[in-house]
């Protein structure tokens, strides 16, 4: 199995994909609500703002940072997962288990790790996704797209059989290695998106963006539900998500996470 093939089965097992999704599109949608070229809003807007609220919503539904389960508490107050957000989004939120995946930036740029995968963003121009020049974007993301990755062949050998062992690296140069890429983009003029998740390419030789890149839009519900047996909580109505009734039970084929409002 491929390296795409294995980070992709893993995240829609554990239901990060369809967390991802929701993400997107709530933060999409609150963006294109709030969009007015007519008052002097342009793609530069654009861009920031739709990075701002996609690490808002990545880490509302993966319960990080200012939405982390305070010390000693049982859960995150449903009146702070809900603040600012627009009723129906809030609603559809699935609800993971707090712990599933961990906020892990690298160099002040945000990123979220499930395992040993971590994923960091980027804001691209509609349409444009296969032209980023990894080099002009930051030191952060030319660093991430010059690493060896599984598929990474040398003429007869992969390039990972004559690197050091990943046993034999720290913590954090592991870390590094196994960092991909959330690109999203916005239409300004007719709001449609899109979402990829990729392993970034070193691409100042003129070549390919992307290792392998998947369009995590065109995926049908089916192939991002969780296949495996997970944590599942029933939201109640109380005042924090945790105090819920707890089950363990197996996910079937075409079933996403149980969303907030869902009773």
């Amino acid at each position: 199995m491929g390296e795409r093939e294995r980070v992709i089965d893993d995240l829609a097992d554990a239901g990060v994909l369809a967390a991802i999704r929701w993400a997107h599109r709530s933060a999409h949608g609150q963006l294109w609500q709030d969009f007015n070229p007519e008052g002097g809003l342009d793609q530069q807007w654009v861009g920031l703002t739709a990075h701002k609220y996609l690490v808002n919503r990545q880490d509302r539904v993966f319960q990080c940072q200012a939405y982390a389960v305070p010390p000693g508490a049982d859960g995150v107050g449903r009146d702070v997962l809900a603040a600012g957000m627009r009723d129906e989004d809030f609603r559809s939120m699935p609800l993971l288990r707090p712990g599933v995946v961990e906020r892990s930036d690298l160099n002040g740029s945000p990123g979220w790790r499930f395992g040993d995968v971590r994923w960091l963003m980027v804001s691209c121009e509609y349409g444009r996704v296969d032209e980023i020049v990894w080099s002009h974007r930051s030191e952060t993301k030319d660093r991430v797209a010059r690493q060896p990755h599984l598929d990474d062949e040398i003429g007869l050998f992969k390039l990972m059989e004559l690197l050091p062992p990943a046993e034999s690296l720290t913590e954090d140069q592991r870390l590094l290695r196994n960092t991909i890429v959330l690109a999203h983009a916005m239409d300004p003029d007719n709001g449609a998106t899109q979402l990829y998740l990729g392993r970034a390419r070193s691409n100042d030789d003129h070549g390919p963006a992307w290792a392998w890149k998947v369009d995590l839009l065109s995926l049908s519900d089916t192939a991002i539900a969780p296949q495996s047996t997970v944590d599942v909580q029933r939201a109640a109505d109380s005042d924090t998500v945790n105090e819920t009734v707890r089950m363990r039970i197996p996910a079937q084929r075409g079933e996403a996470p149980r969303a907030i409002g869902d009773t």
